[in-house]
């Protein structure tokens, strides 16, 4: 009876426990991170009344017979079930998807405690901690690299408050774009020279990009000039503005050209040597070329040499002091100081509505303005003139060296003795012709006066015998005066202005006229055949340019012209050709394309058009604009200071090719604002494949100097894209735009935030807009969770049973993954809880009831005394 008794007592006992483990998960239903407890019962020992025995002979086995004591509580279990993913609000926020438990350490990492718990934060010391204090543990970033090794030995997380990052100078450029190689382009820009001829000398820039500053009235120059008569002259220039055309002054690169070419055509006393000289003047004046630099094409390159004994200007002098040497020409000048593109190819340009001109040899244009007494073809050459890409050395002359047979529309200026030398015969303006006709008349016809072409002389000829009844026409035939009766003139001869008798020989320019018409002497019936050189060949703009102003400066040679036409030529900021009147008297000129049997580029021929006319004195003629492809694209680079600073590539297309061995280029120079300077080079070139690809590009870097106390020579590499692909750079025909572009610096910032990721890697994202990893939160595993002993405050230790933590990373190793702002809810299914607290309720009930129901048998079993 005892023993229902203290069966009820063990039920009653193992219930309560059970009423506690549920009423302990109820109540922590809302705990983040909890995990609920399950009990278990198990029997008490059993009182064995009787023994089993085996079965005998004829009986049977017997089984035994116990009674039980009761039941008592086996284990309380923690279920490590996945509770729910809530997100939050909280950038520390944590939660586990998956095995694993957070590491925190209250002792500075000596002991360690585990929680699923993931509702962190940070301290005033920077500190990483759970609510209870304890210090989050896990791997910190190397602060300079910030890369995180996790295979060193876990460290508290601690990232100090204000954590500043330091800035970071830029160090390579990353540009993806298309520079368009199409016929039709939309971004573009006005063709221009290196330098234009008319720019004051003073705030130019050498070719390592030293800007040229001069003192007015101080800074000077020293040459010795070699005069075509073989003399030496000393000329000293001096910089400043000059009150005639022959004062010593010179302010702009013409003003400098002026004054060389003069002295070099002129003797001491202010004579022209010109007169005699069989020398063509494209063969001895100077000239600015493509490449910026002033050019002496002399043979022997001497008719300039600088003397390095006179040094006001270093900056000067270096630029000069080059055509003493091998070279035949200065150092460069340059009107940016980090831009060396040198003068557009003509054959590459556009017109203004962006469509190409697509300039090919022997195509070009016919020039002819009054006084000039020839019309003169100005013809494209797709082969440089005057330059050597690299070196800048003038290899070719602007005449080709083979002179052609005269017409009879052209002046006797311009003549030449054959067309195996570029010996010239011609006559000045005062110069006379005089025939003697069968008639014993004598007439005499002054050039420049009388006459100016072969058809004009003809012409005076013809009345003239025909007045005096001689029968005989003369008429220009195949390059020859030619009679048709040899006998109505007796003789030829040529007079200087003051009227003598020049005699026939071939060492001056007009003793070579005489000999050549001696053939009319009443002998023979025609003169030797006349030559000239009227062919003029340019590929650059700058050539171009000096071709227009050598038909415009010899259409005002007094030998040539009684107006003195005078002007300056060059191109503006809009790309168009100015021609501008300085002379007292208008002049005519007459553009037409070339060749003339259709052959000619119409394009180009256009662009001259609004040129035809006359140019009233002190006007000017302007063509239309002639454009270049261009791109430009700018970018943010960084100091040593954080001090941003905008870097601005210009690129231009200078050259088209299908030929793989002959790729297609676009140059390019970079510029920055002051007071930030570019070492040089600060200027290159890509080149393009046929398929658009890069071929390659130079230089590969940048050398930046601040200038405002950061580090200076800050190299910053380029990166244009791969050679032979398509990562970076392209030229396709489609717009040139920038798509992409990237560099690697960033100013100094202060931390803004912290975030994690599913790593459990901690993310400083601070005010530069830089993020970086500043630590990673470790996770533990351990073999069997339910071994772990709760400490309260959601927070467990390892115990025998557990197996020692293993320690690593989120997602590595069987350790779930984190989910940032985030935490993990109680895994109490309160349902399930609700329902089990009504089965606990029945089952201490129904123990209860076993207590009173021996009580009232033990009742009645005294009663049995009464």
């Amino acid at each position: 009876m005892m023993r229902s008794l203290w069966s009820g007592v063990s039920g009653l006992n193992a219930h309560q426990v059970a009423m506690d483990v549920e009423a302990n998960n109820i109540a922590n239903v809302n705990t983040v991170g909890f995990k609920y407890s399950r009990t278990n019962f198990q029997n008490l020992l059993s009182q064995t009344v009787k023994s089993a025995t085996a079965p005998q002979g004829n009986l049977g086995g017997k089984n035994s017979l116990q009674v039980g004591l009761g039941t008592s509580v086996s284990a309380v279990e923690t279920m490590f079930k996945q509770g729910s993913i809530q997100n939050t609000d909280k950038n520390t926020d944590m939660a586990i998807n998956g095995d694993g438990f957070f590491v925190v350490s209250g002792d500075g990492g000596k002991t360690y405690k585990y929680t699923r718990a993931g509702d962190f934060t940070f301290d005033a010391d920077g500190n990483f901690v759970d609510p209870n204090g304890y210090i989050v543990q896990g791997w910190l970033a190397d602060p300079e690299t910030h890369n995180i090794d996790t295979s060193s030995g876990v460290k508290p997380i601690s990232i100090p408050p204000g954590l500043t990052t330091p800035a970071n100078p830029t160090s390579k450029i990353s540009i993806k774009a298309n520079l368009n190689s199409g016929d039709h382009i939309s971004e573009m820009s006005g063709t221009r020279a290196t330098v234009d001829q008319t720019a004051d000398i003073s705030g130019l820039y050498d070719i390592n990009g030293n800007q040229i500053s001069l003192t007015p009235d101080v800074d000077k120059l020293k040459f010795q000039v070699k005069r075509l008569d073989g003399q030496t002259d000393t000329v000293t220039l001096v910089y400043g503005k000059s009150a005639d055309d022959h004062d010593g002054k010179f302010t702009t690169i013409k003003d400098l050209i002026d004054e060389l070419n003069y002295h070099i055509t002129h003797d001491s006393n202010g004579a022209s040597l010109s007169d005699t000289t069989s020398i063509p003047p494209s063969q001895y004046t100077i000239y600015l070329n493509g490449n910026g630099q002033i050019t002496d094409p002399s043979p022997a390159g001497d008719e300039i040499t600088l003397d390095t004994t006179v040094v006001t200007n270093q900056d000067l002098v270096n630029v000069f002091k080059a055509i003493n040497g091998v070279s035949k020409t200065t150092g460069n000048l340059k009107a940016i100081q980090n831009s060396f593109i040198g003068a557009d190819d003509v054959g590459e340009l556009f017109n203004a509505n962006g469509d190409a001109f697509n300039l090919k040899d022997d195509q070009g244009i016919t020039v002819n303005i009054n006084g000039l007494g020839e019309t003169r073809k100005f013809i494209y050459s797709s082969t440089p003139i005057n330059e050597t890409e690299g070196c800048g050395s003038a290899t070719g002359s602007y005449q080709p060296n083979k002179n052609v047979i005269s017409d009879s529309n052209e002046g006797l200026h311009w003549t030449y003795y054959n067309d195996n030398t570029n010996s010239r015969a011609y006559l000045n303006n005062g110069q006379q012709v005089s025939f003697v006709l069968s008639n014993g008349d004598t007439v005499t016809y002054t050039y420049g006066k009388d006459f100016q072409t072969f058809d004009d002389l003809c012409c005076l000829l013809n009345t003239d015998l025909t007045n005096r009844n001689i029968d005989d026409v003369v008429t220009f035939q195949d390059g020859k005066l030619v009679e048709s009766d040899g006998s109505g003139i007796t003789d030829a001869q040529i007079k200087d202005s003051n009227g003598n008798v020049i005699a026939a020989d071939t060492t001056t320019p007009i003793g070579r006229m005489a000999k050549m018409f001696d053939g009319l002497d009443g002998t023979n019936a025609e003169t030797m055949q006349f030559y000239k050189n009227d062919v003029y060949y340019f590929h650059d703009i700058q050539d171009l340019t000096y071709l227009w102003q050598t038909a415009v400066d010899d259409s005002g040679d007094p030998a040539n012209s009684p107006t003195g036409n005078k002007g300056i030529v060059s191109i503006n900021s809009d790309g168009k050709l100015d021609i501008k009147n300085t002379s007292s008297n208008s002049f005519n000129i007459t553009v037409a394309g070339y060749p003339d049997d259709d052959k000619d580029n119409q394009l180009f021929t256009d662009v001259f058009s609004p040129i035809n006319g006359s140019v009233a004195a002190g006007g000017d003629a302007i063509s239309q604009a002639m454009n270049a492809a261009v791109h430009t694209t700018s970018i943010d680079v960084f100091d040593s200071l954080g001090s941003k600073h905008t870097l601005t590539l210009h690129f231009r297309k200078t050259h088209t090719s299908t030929n793989p061995n002959d790729p297609t280029v676009w140059k390019w120079y970079a510029e920055t604002p002051e007071p930030s300077t570019l070492e040089q080079p600060a200027s290159g070139y890509v080149k393009f494949n046929s398929d658009g690809s890069i071929n390659s590009y130079n230089p590969p870097s940048l050398i930046f100097n601040p200038n405002n106390g950061a580090s200076a020579g800050q190299a910053i590499q380029l990166d244009f894209g791969s050679m032979g692909k398509f990562d970076g750079i392209t030229s396709f025909e489609a717009p040139s735009a920038t798509s992409g572009q990237t560099q690697d610096g960033y100013p100094g910032g202060d931390l803004q935030q912290l975030v994690v990721d599913q790593t459990g890697t901690v993310i400083g994202v601070f005010t530069n807009g830089r993020s970086y990893s500043l630590a990673q939160v470790a996770l533990a595993k351990f073999v069997n969770n339910e071994g772990l002993m709760s400490e309260g405050g959601t927070l467990f230790s390892a115990s025998p049973n557990s197996g020692e933590p293993i320690i690593g990373t989120a997602g590595t190793g069987g350790r779930g993954s984190i989910q940032p702002s985030s935490l993990e809810m109680s895994n109490v299914d309160l349902s399930r809880s609700l329902t089990q607290l009504i089965v606990i309720q029945r089952g201490f009930q129904a123990n209860s009831k076993t207590i009173t129901t021996s009580d009232q048998m033990l009742q009645t079993l005294l009663q049995l005394k009464q």
